[in-house]
């Protein structure tokens, strides 16, 4: 049996992870992205339901993979981004205050995947949830 892990484990472990996307994209050092996409996993691992930083874990993971998506082409990364930014908006409900946010990543996935795609529902849904973020958007003063 382990012992539990440390609380600040999660937060080290998103620090590192965050490094490592950062340098590879600076870089282009693949081994850190992929590094950093695992590290993130673990600080995922280490926030279940309720904790109030999951909905953080499963943003940088989908932030991640659309990244590797990005260089690779690789159709299960963004499928799996859309997924876990679905999850992590799930876990901010209005009023919360990166909702916002939660529905232009999402948002942004989905025009990625209709540009490779063609899938018109896509872009209709990519639409529909940048108009909802815009909503959520305080007016100007």
């Amino acid at each position: 049996m382990r012992p539990p892990p440390h609380p600040a484990q999660s937060r080290s472990f998103t620090g590192i992870a965050i490094a490592l996307v950062t340098r590879f994209e600076q870089s282009g050092q693949h081994e850190d992205l992929e590094e950093g996409i695992s590290l993130h996993r673990e600080a995922l691992e280490l926030r279940p339901a309720p904790h109030p930083l999951r909905s953080d874990s499963l943003n940088n993971i989908a932030n991640a993979l659309s990244t590797r998506f990005e260089q690779s082409g690789r159709h299960e990364d963004l499928e799996e981004a859309i997924s876990l930014y679905r999850e992590a908006l799930g876990l901010r409900p209005a009023p919360h205050p990166l909702r916002s946010d939660s529905l232009g990543n999402i948002a942004s996935a989905l025009h990625t995947r209709s540009e490779q795609s063609g899938r018109h529902e896509d872009l209709e849904e990519a639409i529909s949830l940048h108009r909802e973020a815009l909503e959520l958007l305080p007016a100007p003063h």
